[in-house]
């Protein structure tokens, strides 16, 4: 039977906010956990604490703790060493591990008030391999206890059976780990707040094991630092609320158990996380490391350990004399060349830390009493991320001067093997953030589903004072490398930007670019670490992303679902974000890259590659958008399951683009044709709008111009070629029309009512390319009441109604294409009704219906996420796009 009577008269309100506080950190370390904290460093001998427990104590009390504990690793020796010197308001503790015999799955249970009596029985009794019996030894000892951070899967076997048994096992759980993840509290108060006493009940019925304690759904609740380092002591504790100071530990504790304490402060975060481990790795380098290097390496290490605390005496200014002098000696068989790193971070450490003040006074003599720098989480990530970045930038322009520098093969090779040495050692340093931004998340999906389940057996009988990420509205982080530049996918990106924000949609865009991007709260625009000119593509931009920044940012933001738009370095970004932070995938192929390669080298092995890494790259997508449906079937060509596309249904900014934008007057303000027109005379112009490159078939069109120009000159008719946009066809193209005779404007990028008045003020519209998924300006020319026309090949002519709309021609061949240009140029009532056609079939697309299906697959995409029965690739269905109901759309419609 369970016991349901009180303790004593000591039930309260946990929540209670009257009285005089006590306060203590109720989970902390010190040297005395000797044990290693990965299985990795055992191999070196690196512990998990080089905290000395003394120092421990102080920063305790500094922070407004008024008792302090010790909780080590399956020993007391930490605490029992302060108590046994007399400090004031020590409580004895121990993180004891235990494991479930059944399965051997692993917990740690904090104990306090234990005597060394005790700690000896744990040890002889062997208690730690049977939950069970260490439960049944607290209770018969009265021993205060909480389960340490209980959605902690630490072997990868925490279920949601252990922690049913663990709530009737245990009476206080620990509501707030300073060292875990913030995700961990609401899920964690939600699974709490469900015990009742018909559940507990029920829990005993189901796992066949009785409850342990009095009321024991009403849990003591404790919150602890768990630091390792020296950082976090007195940013997590946990409060009890009385008449008075609380002094002794034992009446502290007896409130605990008897549910009336709180947590309170700092919860865990991937930063944290890493300072963590940076800090312990910077003692074990001062104590096995430090010791063996020369005078000016000591002094080097010296400098940066005052970022982690440690104060490594530095090397006499006359052994670093003598040092220097010993490299220099003219009878050395060869000098040393100085580290391009070291050499590096001499020259840009000084600027960098500049900007941050609060940790350069803590790298003074006196501010080193302060506490470390890497204490102060945020601003030292900061720093860490703009020293890693001015290291890349020093460095590759170092590398590129020793490359030129260096004489003969040999000697390029030295430099070459040089650099690359630096740089292994500069992206080490990010390994901290990267293994802690991971291990943070890597219970999300359970500590959620708990959130989840509790919630829904709570929900019918009180409300939920704890709701957590899953019941805030859906969440998407868009990646992208084009957002600054022009084209159809970055107008794409920036309309499902603003219009998530119109209808109360979260969506945040994350690109890293040199190029200006909108001013939106919704964007985030990470600088580039490195970037240049895409060769043979000026005005594209090939970027070296902040990863680290970038990462900390998902991981801030915390997504439901992450959006890939683009396969470049931002994309991989995205990925990576998305294997951090345990959630699904969805991205959109906005551009046949394998189309484009060949078209660019015609190389067979260069095509093939690029569809290896499109399969490489897509394949872990729940799904992939495809703009039209032809591109599904290359997709499918690539190895990819035809059962996780989705043809997008196409949409656009129909407001922007209208035939009311008309006026003739906006070519006067463009740059002059290449030969003038005479006054007065009427121009027939053809306009081409998108990046100026061979892979958007513009050398077809530049022959078709030259034909249908001097072809228009002999009917009559003066005609005129407008290009907008840029890229690395048109100086040539440009050539090649002016030697052809044929008249043509070259108008540059161009945006907002300019760009709506040259589509608007146009006649006809020409778009030749061979490889686009859908061709964005194609609905917006036809938006703006010009007729179109478009190659056979590629996703543009779904958007066509053959004959009504604009013409559909062969993509190889321009004697169509000039025919048709000829043909409408001189037929002005049948190129007015195709305009006028053209626009009302527009209205069908407009971008709200559009984004509502994006929006809907990615719901779709997360509830089968959420699925604890779903396999990571099993198929989801998705939601119709609104014009594929049970209709075909009108771009299959015929003349």
């Amino acid at each position: 039977m369970i016991d349901t009577r009180p303790i004593g008269s000591e039930c309260g309100d946990p929540n209670a906010t009257t009285g005089v506080p006590t306060r203590i950190d109720a989970h902390c370390h010190s040297r005395a956990s000797d044990g290693p904290a990965i299985a990795a460093l055992g191999l070196i001998g690196c512990p998990e604490s080089y905290s000395e427990p003394e120092a421990v104590y102080d920063l305790c009390r500094a922070r407004g703790m008024d008792l302090v504990t010790l909780t080590d690793h399956d020993t007391i020796k930490g605490a029992l060493s302060l108590a046994e010197r007399g400090f004031q308001g020590v409580v004895i503790g121990q993180e004891v591990t235990v494991l479930f015999p059944e399965d051997r799955c692993k917990l740690h249970v904090l104990v306090w008030g234990i005597t060394p009596e005790q700690d000896e029985q744990i040890t002889r009794l062997g208690l730690r391999n049977d939950v069970y019996v260490f439960a049944a030894w607290l209770r018969e000892h009265h021993l205060a206890h909480a389960l340490a951070h209980p959605l902690y899967r630490q072997c990868g076997r925490l279920t949601r059976r252990h922690l049913d048994r663990c709530a009737l096992l245990f009476k206080c759980f620990e509501t707030l780990n300073g060292a875990h993840s913030s995700i961990h509290g609401p899920a964690l108060e939600s699974y709490l707040h469900s015990l009742t006493p018909g559940r507990i009940l029920a829990m005993v019925e189901e796992q066949g094991i009785e409850a342990h304690w009095p009321r024991v759904w009403e849990k003591g609740r404790t919150g602890g630092s768990d630091d390792h380092a020296l950082l976090n002591c007195g940013r997590a504790w946990t409060e009890v609320r009385a008449d008075r100071p609380i002094t002794d530990g034992r009446e502290f504790f007896r409130h605990v158990m008897n549910a009336r304490s709180t947590s309170i402060g700092s919860a865990g975060h991937g930063t944290l996380l890493a300072h963590q481990l940076t800090a312990v790795g910077a003692r074990y380098f001062a104590d096995r490391v430090a010791p063996g290097l020369s005078p000016r390496g000591r002094y080097v290490a010296s400098t940066l350990l005052r970022f982690a605390g440690v104060d490594l005496p530095r090397p006499s200014k006359a052994s670093l004399a003598l040092d220097a002098l010993r490299r220099a000696v003219p009878w050395r068989r060869r000098r040393r060349a100085t580290d391009p790193l070291l050499a590096c971070l001499r020259g840009v450490i000084g600027p960098t830390l500049a900007a941050y003040p609060g940790l350069g006074a803590k790298l003074t003599p006196s501010g080193m009493g302060v506490g470390a720098c890497l204490a102060d989480h945020e601003p030292m990530a900061d720093f860490a991320c703009d020293l890693y970045d001015a290291l890349h930038r020093a460095m590759a322009g170092r590398t590129a001067r020793s490359w030129l520098a260096a004489s003969g093969a040999k000697g390029k090779a030295t430099a070459g093997l040089e650099a690359a040495m630096s740089y292994a050692a500069l992206e080490l340093t990010q390994a901290p953030y990267l293994f802690s931004l991971f291990h943070q998340n890597k219970e999300r999906a359970f500590v959620e589903s708990i959130g989840r389940e509790a919630r829904a057996s709570r929900a019918q009988h009180a409300p939920d004072p704890c709701p957590s990420t899953p019941e805030r509205p859906m969440r998407v982080c868009l990646f992208t490398d084009t957002l600054g530049d022009v084209n159809g996918v970055s107008r794409f990106i920036r309309s499902a930007a603003d219009q998530a924000a119109e209808t109360g949609r979260d969506l945040r865009i994350l690109t890293s670019t040199r190029f200006e991007v909108p001013d939106k709260p919704y964007i985030f625009n990470f600088a580039p670490v490195l970037a240049g000119r895409m060769p043979k593509y000026e005005n594209l931009e090939l970027v070296l992303p902040p990863v680290v920044r970038m990462l900390r940012a998902a991981d801030a933001m915390r997504p439901d679902v992450i959006h890939v738009s683009t396969p470049g370095p931002v994309g991989l970004v995205g990925l990576l974000a998305a294997r951090m932070l345990r959630v699904p995938v969805v991205g959109t192929y906005h551009t046949d890259f394998p189309a484009y390669i060949d078209l660019l080298f015609q190389d067979p092995t260069f095509t093939i590659a690029a569809g290896k890494a499109m399969r490489f790259f897509y394949a872990p997508f729940r799904a992939i958008f495809s703009r039209s449906e032809d591109y599904m079937a290359s997709l499918e060509s690539l190895g990819l399951k035809r059962e996780r596309m989705v043809r997008l249904h196409p949409g656009m900014d129909t407001r922007s683009f209208h035939p009311r934008f008309k006026d003739p007057a906006v070519f006067d303000r463009m740059p002059p044709p290449t030969f003038p027109v005479a006054a007065g005379r009427p121009v027939f112009r053809l306009l081409s709008c998108g990046r100026v490159s061979v892979e958007k078939n513009l050398p077809l069109l530049a022959k078709v111009w030259a034909t249908a120009h001097e072809r228009l000159a002999r009917a009559g008719v003066e005609g005129e070629l407008v290009v907008v946009g840029d890229g690395p066809y048109r100086a040539r193209m440009e050539e090649e029309l002016r030697h052809a005779g044929a008249r043509a404007r070259f108008c540059g990028f161009q945006h907002g009512e300019t760009l709506a008045a040259l589509y608007a003020s146009a006649d006809l519209f020409a778009f030749p390319s061979l490889t686009d998924t859908l061709g964005q300006v194609v609905m917006e020319s036809q938006s703006s009441g010009v007729p179109v026309l478009v190659s056979d090949q590629g996703g543009p002519k779904e958007m066509v109604v053959r004959g009504t709309t604009g013409l559909v021609l062969p993509g190889n061949n321009p004697g169509p294409w000039a025919d048709a240009i000829v043909d409408l140029a001189t037929d002005h009532e049948r190129r007015a009704a195709m305009g006028e056609a053209a626009h009302r079939h527009m209205q069908a697309f407009t971008f709200a219906r559009s984004f509502d299906h994006f929006w809907a697959v990615h719901e779709r995409v997360r509830d089968h996420a959420r699925d604890g029965t779903a396999q990571p690739r099993a198929e989801v269905h998705f939601p119709a796009a609104p014009g594929d109901r049970g209709v075909r759309t009108p771009s299959h419609a015929t003349p």
